[in-house]
């Protein structure tokens, strides 16, 4: 059970409604990141239709309320601590959404087209309107979208006429703002300031009856009563004199439906307990009057008599009576909040065994006729043992596969005698690919279990393999998916192959990887559409296997050498360095020129030419090198810089012996500038 009340320890949604909502965050949050039509938004989708279709089928609808930090649903408020539920409560309230009503009959094409809607960046220009940016809102047969429409709220930077220094504290300020945003969704009296108690209460006496509306107005109450509890701050008595305010002036119908809306007893009481410590008194007693009405618990006259007779005392008696009066009236609502219901007399244990009684089987009561089999696993360890197999061992085998014992019986195979046939005949009844397939799409994914079916199943398995590389959505996932492809060896290159026409530019990456272990490549395949792919991460992965085949090498040199991605750049610079092809050597030099590169792709790229034994390579080297000749009629060398210390060694390691490199080699052994002199020190005649 996940608990996501904030200061409400007794407060918590229940596990199907704390699964819907975590899901739902998840799949807005792939919407988001995803473009449309990628498996995991199809994945994200149905594991969210899964959990409402769950929630709808024992209620006619569900509204999620949205405040600032936390959603409010069915009375509760969210921690707004919990990282996921905080960032989806600021994802929905920065689009101006105040609550997400899902009625019964809800489609998954419904439930995808709202994700879409509200993934869709608030910041971005849109043709059409967008929840909470004006205009209409989008319209779906069972799910409503409620905007905050506050028009005339203006936030609290100026105090009220006649607020105290404290009124204006931000922390007080922030939470009756939030309350204000909530309520004011009607047409407000311009006479009064747009956050004044009594304007906020008549706009919820005002509002038609919604439950969304409803749940956020509870969320903030309980949050504030919480708040206003936890410790004195400025501006507590002045948050606390406008929550009362607004609580008289609240109808008592309106009230007790509030009231309702935290179904959990346990929370309400808690409010309650919180309300008499922090509120005025006269509200106080308003919403224990209420909150009776609500429980169905009686308060005598009598008592309430006492209760305004004290109220009285603590707002109008003299001055030391105001304090005592006060003091003990709360104490009073407090002991009858927390006595409304008798302790149970028996224990938690004895109240448990008493439950399991009347609801448990009977006991010891078998009846004559009855047998008690051999267990599965028994059965088949006497198999391996023994070194037989029949249809007993394999109906055995499957026995265990259904009540979840594949663990089991992998280990038994494993560790089965090496000289018995028992194993492999086990293992191809039992171990099929569409039982690894069921594996694969397990959650969480069992890494070990995997991996053993998949030594048993061999290259069988790449179907599902690449199936689950295809589909899932988490990175763990897909690396353990793809080092497991690849110890199936080069057998998977037909399928591969057969997957990579109109795949998804990030399953052909991942395909293109595994396709660099595959021996051989089905007749007809070329890998030219992919080493010229609109994605950089798509032509990598094509370069990369292109460079590794004797006949593509050159092609693909002169492809990465006109590539504008830099890590395909310096793949194809890297290769080149061994062995530069003649028709790659222009193309390099043509890039140097045009000084498009960054410094070190610049000296990667002259190291390349000074490895190519053409004239060209030598005249560009020269030029590098050279900077005119001086004013006596001698030769000078260019400045220094990463790229003349490359050309001069370049010089000296290929063009050593060339009459015109010899000379800017001895200008450069000469030269004052040590690193200079460094450059060229393999030259034999720099000693």
């Amino acid at each position: 059970m996940n608990t996501l009340s904030a200061g409400h320890a007794n407060a918590v949604l229940s596990r199907a409604l704390s699964d819907f909502v975590i899901e739902f965050s998840i799949a807005l949050h792939k919407h988001a990141m995803y473009p449309h039509g990628h498996p995991s938004l199809t994945v994200a989708e149905a594991r969210t239709a899964s959990r409402l279709d769950a929630l709808l089928a024992e209620r006619h609808s569900l509204a999620l309320g949205v405040a600032r930090d936390q959603l409010i649903i069915e009375g509760v408020a969210t921690d707004p601590r919990n990282p996921l539920l905080h960032g989806l409560s600021r994802y929905l309230h920065r689009r101006d959404i105040g609550a997400v009503k899902f009625l019964e009959g809800v489609t998954r094409d419904e439930l995808g087209a709202v994700l879409r809607s509200l993934a869709t960046d608030p910041d971005a220009p849109q043709p059409g309107p967008e929840p909470g940016r004006g205009g209409e809102l989008p319209s779906w047969p069972h799910v409503r979208i409620f905007p905050l429409t506050y028009g005339q709220l203006e936030l609290i930077d100026q105090p009220e006429s006649g607020a105290s220094d404290a009124d204006t504290h931000p922390w007080t300020a922030q939470l009756w703002l939030d309350l204000a945003r909530a309520a004011l969704q009607a047409d407000v009296n311009a006479d009064r300031p747009p956050t004044d108690p009594v304007l906020v209460a008549d706009a919820i006496n005002a509002h038609a009856r919604e439950e969304a509306y409803d749940q956020v107005i509870v969320g903030y109450l309980l949050k504030i009563a919480d708040e206003l509890t936890s410790g004195e701050h400025a501006g507590s008595a002045a948050l606390r004199e406008r929550v009362s305010r607004l609580v008289r002036a609240l109808e008592p119908e309106q009230l007790r439906r509030l009231l309702e809306m935290g179904s959990d007893v346990a929370q309400r009481r808690r409010f309650l307990l919180d309300a008499s410590q922090a509120m005025a008194i006269d509200a106080v007693l308003t919403l224990v009057q209420a909150a009776a009405d609500v429980s169905r618990q009686v308060i005598s006259s009598s008592l309430l008599r006492l209760f305004t007779k004290l109220a009285a005392h603590a707002e109008r008696g003299a001055a030391p009576v105001r304090a005592e009066a006060d003091l003990g009236l709360r104490e009073h609502i407090q002991r009858l909040v927390t006595g409304w219901e008798l302790p149970n007399p028996s224990s938690a244990r004895y109240a448990a065994a008493l439950d399991h009684l009347a609801s448990g089987d009977p006991l010891f009561i078998v009846p004559d006729e009855s047998t008690h089999p051999c267990e599965p696993e028994r059965i088949v360890q006497m198999s391996l043992e023994v070194g037989c197999v029949g249809p007993t061992v394999l109906e055995a085998a499957d026995t265990m596969i259904e009540r979840g014992g594949m663990p089991l019986l992998t280990d038994l195979l494993e560790r089965a005698p090496v000289k018995s046939d028992a194993p492999s005949a086990i293992a191809r009844h039992a171990i099929t690919p569409d039982r690894l397939r069921a594996l694969l799409e397990a959650h969480p994914l069992d890494a070990q279990l995997v991996e053993r079916c998949v030594r048993w199943l061999g290259a069988s398995s790449a179907e599902p393999l690449l199936d689950t590389l295809a589909a899932a959505d988490s990175r763990a996932t897909r690396r353990r998916v793809l080092e497991l492809l690849r110890g199936l060896g080069p057998e998977i290159g037909p399928a591969v192959v057969a997957r990579l026409p109109g795949a998804p530019w990030y399953y052909q990456r991942n395909l293109l990887a595994l396709l660099d272990r595959a021996a051989t490549w089905p007749a007809g395949f070329s890998l030219a559409p992919y080493a010229a792919h609109a994605d950089a991460r798509v032509r990598r992965e094509a370069i990369r296997i292109l460079l590794g085949v004797p006949d593509e090498r050159e092609g693909a040199i002169c492809s990465g050498v006109r590539d504008r991605d830099e890590l395909v750049l310096r793949l194809a610079l890297t290769a080149a360095l061994d062995a530069c092809p003649s028709a790659a050597l222009p193309l390099v030099i043509e890039r140097l020129e045009r000084h498009e590169l960054e410094a070190d792709l610049e000296i990667l790229a002259i190291r390349v030419v000074a490895s190519a034994r053409e004239p060209a390579a030598l005249e560009f080297l020269l030029g590098c090198a050279d900077s005119g000749r001086a004013w006596l009629g001698g030769r000078r060398l260019a400045a220094r810089s990463p790229q003349l210390l490359a050309a001069l060694a370049g010089l000296a390691a290929h063009w050593s012996r060339e009459p015109r490199a010899v000379a800017v080699l001895a200008l450069a052994a000469r030269h004052k500038d040590p690193a200079i002199r460094s450059a060229v020190a393999s030259w034999e005649g720099a000693s």
